[in-house]
């Protein structure tokens, strides 16, 4: 099996979670296992690691390199449910989560999941394909014109929305949209005349749109934080590194207002709240790739790391 992935900021990552001998730690998003592999190394031989993925390609990978390492727990799931996943295989209080949520090279470029615009492939999009779910050929055929806007809007922040949702009805009315060759068909012709030549902007938008609606993805961000937090011993850490702007929001948002102490209006003469601070951040501004790693591996640009210690 040729699952390839370059985990991105490894070395920042194990530095913000600072993983220790005899530790026991979650990696949410196994993907490629490169934070796995690494945190595993820092905390044998008597810590402990919990890896999830919904990927069942990426479990498969990971199995078959793990046969004779201790103490390493593979469970197949959401991010989202970890709290289940850690009560059911009785895994023992976190000191450190981690969480990517980006994509693996081998969903982008060898899945044939129609995730990137970039061959043609079955628009499929699905994380877990054991799973019968609504794929984005059945979103693309399907939904009505308001719904595709709404998606294409607040998922992609794409500029056309409207134009490129009245393109997919009129197109599917005569045949049905199946590929990513017809999407990005649909796409082009949708843009401006003069706009055409950027069809690739708009496309790498509306297939990310399509690809969080599919997997549910922001809603299982806003499920996973709270949880994830919720589960961290005094002094633990939640890491977590995402991928375009929404992500990123989602994740500062909540780190934010865990840090936070008292709320009460400003012109409140004394607390009336009693609220105090659940985290502490461990960065205030996100940490990027550097011009090194983006040189290596150009796919670590957009990423994003902000993490928390729990109070």
């Amino acid at each position: 099996m040729d699952y390839k992935h370059i985990p991105v900021l490894l070395k920042e990552v194990l530095e913000i979670l600072n993983p220790q001998a005899g530790q026991n730690f979650v990696d949410a998003t196994l993907g490629g296992g490169g934070y796995s592999k690494a945190i595993i190394e820092k905390v044998k031989p008597n810590g402990k690691l919990l890896s999830i993925d919904l990927d069942l390609v990426a479990l498969e990978n990971i199995k078959f390199q793990i046969s004779n390492i201790k103490n390493w727990q593979i469970v197949h799931g959401n991010f989202r449910d970890i709290d289940k996943a850690v009560v059911r295989h009785k895994f023992p209080v976190p000191n450190g989560i981690v969480a990517d949520l980006g994509l693996s090279s081998y969903q982008l470029d060898q899945s044939e999941r129609g995730i990137s615009f970039q061959k043609k492939e079955l628009l499929d999009m699905r994380f877990d394909q054991s799973q019968e779910q609504e794929d984005a050929k059945f979103i693309l055929n399907n939904y009505s014109i308001d719904q595709l806007i709404k998606i294409f809007k607040e998922y992609g922040e794409e500029k056309f929305a409207a134009q490129i949702a009245r393109k997919v009805q009129e197109t599917r009315t005569k045949n049905q949209i199946k590929f990513t060759s017809d999407l990005y068909q649909v796409i082009k012709d949708a843009l401006p005349k003069p706009l055409k030549h950027r069809a690739d902007d708009s496309a790498r938008r509306v297939f990310q749109a399509l690809r969080i609606a599919v997997n549910h993805e922001l809603e299982n961000l806003q499920e996973f934080l709270p949880k994830a937090f919720g589960l961290l011993a005094p002094g633990g850490r939640l890491a977590v590194v995402s991928f375009h702007s929404l992500e990123d929001r989602l994740v500062k948002k909540y780190f934010t207002g865990l840090s936070k102490g008292c709320v009460c209006p400003p012109d409140f003469p004394i607390c009336r709240c009693g609220r105090n601070p659940q985290a502490r951040l461990l960065n205030k501004k996100p940490i990027t790739a550097s011009p090194e790693e983006i040189k290596n591996n150009p796919r670590s640009k957009p990423a994003k790391l902000r993490a928390v210690e729990k109070l």
